[in-house]
């Protein structure tokens, strides 16, 4: 940025002026409506108009703000650089920026003050409970700001902007032509506890100016200044004598947005921090699913459309749909999701991104990448933070449940024959490393293994309807690929071979005939599936009934990775009923397919027919009959498939129905698919290999985890001793 301060307060000044009187120049034709006593509907016409970003409308407004805005700036006298407004960085580490400013004669020891109080705050720890504020500061700060200090109430108006009345003219006309909008929160004069109350507006916003990207506002310019501090002193300068409810929002994917606290040098209104403390914390809070469209509003035979997917996770998928027309949003997705035009699989953060979104990959924060991936993910690959701790230091992020988003990342793996391979490659080598965690028991083997075995099932014989390809352009009822409903009976069989059924025998296959499956992604649950105070909890705390949580899953086409302590079971995925004969409500249409899974060396046969649905750490009780597949994965000898169905007997209950399978070692004797994929069967050989030899970083923890656990590597120092010596 090669301006000047005085020139950027310029700009800042013009761009606000425009945009305040052209929305109410826009607005001028829906005056009578807004004027009445209820505006909601004209607002909202006019911001569907405005979200959408094709719109001519939207693009005639901005025209018009652009020509205000230069018209504006023509008109602002621009004080030459030499009587600017300079700021120039201090050598010593640690002090804020000095400031030489031509000030008014009258207030010369005003500003006086003000710049000794800046240098003395420079050496100021604030950190300890015994830091004294300097007394000459007194006359500048106000007590609630500089707790302990004996301070004076003398106030000290800012400097005249460059631009400032026009602003502060165009605000004021604005919010007198439109006073039914910005005076909709106003509250009525009333008597509390015998106090009359205070007269003024509400906290919702009534007008919203977005700053996308906001990050680099941060930084220091050429000319020694923070284009975010004019900003601040800018939007200060229009709302400081007003309580109109205008927000002025700073949006960022990156960590950078927590350092737009502003300095007390440069708004000495501001609060000082005490203890470390910062100020602003970043707002991440910013909702999901607000397009989503109502359980009971689609039919669970029509979840895999476009429109019904599109409405789930963040609302810029559906803002950018037009006409209810896919085109142009999986490929807009897909650039968000890669920030690259092309997706490359050998670059690492593109290809975890893909495969986080998808299959729940668990990152080790003990490992020394683990921040810097995660701080590239939320910045550049759609990872969501959720919430950072007070200092900043920790911040708690993730791929939530996004169906629209898990669709194009299998896309993108499998564009191309080498697509899968390298990602899978890239998530080897990351594993190696001992940054991506493979659980305990096989954990995300078995989600890669499931998982892609229904995608290279669904693209054998693909239908030529579904979306397919990034660059799609049909209609919203059009179904993805990836969410299209899998018969049980032909995914069983491609995942375990065409003998499956002549195990499992005739009647279990008519049971299952009306069966399917749907899962695009996986998502990691906290808690047990029914957890301990089910029956006390009230409100938003208590848990969905086992039919609404099985058929919630189906309609997002999501399976689930249960919590670590779950017992029994280790993944749930939902099936649908698609039968005539049963009752039409699909809640009465659900049952599930539940998965444990073993990563010892020795069999567990026996742990399959422990599983039951009726448990009280699962209750999903169903009079459809259900699965259970037991995964021992890391069996090397003599890989065995098992399959058993009760045959039907009036005495039994229908709950008890279950089509119970063995499947031991990752071969291709168990799963036959594996036959065709071999790239993809050495990746998932690899990884199980790795439940029994830990990455280098944990075998050197063992020893400071003694007593942890019972076992010999956490137990016998003289062994881990030895095994680090030979290392």
């Amino acid at each position: 940025m090669d301006c000047t301060q005085a020139e950027y307060t310029a700009h800042c000044c013009a761009f606000f002026t425009a945009i305040f009187q052209t929305l109410q120049q826009d607005l001028s034709g829906e005056l009578p409506a807004l004027r009445s006593s209820s505006p909601d509907a004209a607002i909202k016409t006019w911001n569907d108009k405005m979200c959408d970003l094709r719109s001519e409308a939207r693009t005639e407004f901005f025209d018009i703000v652009k020509s205000r805005y230069q018209a504006t700036l023509d008109r602002i006298k621009i004080p030459k650089e030499s009587t600017d407004v300079t700021a120039k960085p201090t050598a010593k580490k640690g002090t804020w920026p000095s400031r030489k400013m031509k000030a008014p004669k009258e207030r010369t020891g005003v500003a006086s003050t003000l710049q000794k109080a800046v240098a003395q705050l420079g050496s100021m720890s604030l950190t300890g409970s015994n830091s004294k504020v300097p007394k000459d500061i007194t006359s500048v700060a106000s007590t609630s700001e500089n707790p302990g200090a004996q301070l004076r109430n003398e106030k000290v108006e800012a400097p005249q902007l460059e631009g400032e009345s026009f602003i502060r003219s165009a605000f004021q006309d604005m919010l007198i032509a439109m006073p039914h909008i910005f005076a909709a929160g106003r509250k009525r004069k009333g008597k509390k506890e015998g106090k009359e109350e205070e007269e003024g507006l509400g906290n919702e916003p009534k007008l919203v100016i977005a700053f996308d990207e906001a990050h680099p506002l941060s930084k220091l310019s050429s000319k020694g200044f923070r284009p975010l501090h004019i900003l601040g002193s800018v939007i200060n300068s229009y709302s400081r004598k007003n309580d109109a409810p205008v927000w002025v929002v700073f949006a960022s994917t990156t960590s950078q947005v927590a350092d737009f606290s502003a300095p007390q040098v440069i708004h000495d209104s501001q609060r000082v921090a005490v203890a470390g403390e910062l100020l602003f914390p970043p707002y991440t809070n910013l909702g999901w699913d607000q397009f989503a469209i109502p359980l009971c509003d689609v039919l669970a035979n029509d979840v895999a459309t476009f429109r019904h997917i599109v409405g789930f996770g963040r609302p810029l998928w559906k803002s950018h749909v037009q006409e209810q027309v896919v085109d142009g949003v999986m490929e807009l997705a897909a650039q968000k999701l890669c920030k690259s035009k092309t997706f490359d699989p050998k670059a690492t953060n593109q290809a975890l991104a893909v495969l986080s979104q998808r299959f729940g990959l668990d990152i080790c924060f003990g490992h020394p990448d683990a921040v810097s991936y995660i701080e590239t993910g939320v910045a550049s690959h759609l990872r969501v933070c959720f919430s950072t701790t007070d200092d900043r230091i920790w911040s708690f992020t993730g791929y939530p449940s996004e169906p629209l988003l898990s669709c194009v990342a299998a896309i993108l793996l499998h564009e191309t024959p080498g697509h899968l391979k390298q990602a899978l490659l890239v998530l080897r080598e990351k594993i190696d490393g001992g940054m991506v965690e493979i659980g305990q028991s096989g954990e995300l083997t078995s989600r890669l293994l499931l998982l892609l075995a229904k995608d290279l099932f669904v693209r054998q014989k693909p239908s030529k309807c579904a979306i397919q390809d990034l660059h799609c352009n049909r209609g919203g009822d059009t179904e993805l690929l990836d969410c299209q409903k899998v018969s049980v009976i032909k995914f069983l069989e491609y995942l375990f071979g065409t003998t499956f059924w002549s195990k499992a025998g005739e009647e279990a296959k008519t049971a299952f005939q009306h069966a399917y499956i749907n899962f695009s992604h996986w998502v990691s649950m906290t808690e047990f599936i029914s957890p301990s105070d089910n029956l006390t909890a009230e409100g938003s705390s208590a848990r969905c009934n086992a039919q609404e949580w099985t058929l919630r899953h189906w309609h997002r086409t999501s399976a689930v990775q249960c919590c670590h302590l779950q017992p029994l079971v280790d993944k749930m995925i939902p099936i649908y009923f698609d039968d005539p004969v049963l009752d039409s409500d699909d809640m009465k249409r659900v049952s599930q397919i539940f998965i444990s899974e073993k990563a010892g060396k020795n069999r567990n046969v026996r742990e399959l027919n422990r599983i039951t649905r009726t448990h009280d750490a699962i209750q999903c009780l169903s009079d459809l009959p259900y699965i259970a597949l037991l995964l021992d994965l890391n069996v090397a000898l003599d890989p065995q498939l098992n399959v058993t169905f009760p045959k039907r007997h009036p005495a039994h209950l229908k709950t008890d129905r279950c089509l119970r399978i063995y499947a031991s070692g990752m071969s291709n004797t168990t799963f036959p698919f594996l036959n065709q994929h071999a790239d993809v069967a050495s990746l998932l050989q690899g990884l199980l290999s790795r439940q029994t030899e830990a990455p280098s970083q944990t075998a050197l923890q063992a020893l400071v985890k003694f007593g942890s656990t019972a076992r010999l590597h956490n137990s016998r120092w003289e062994a881990q001793t030895t095994s680090q010596l030979e290392s």
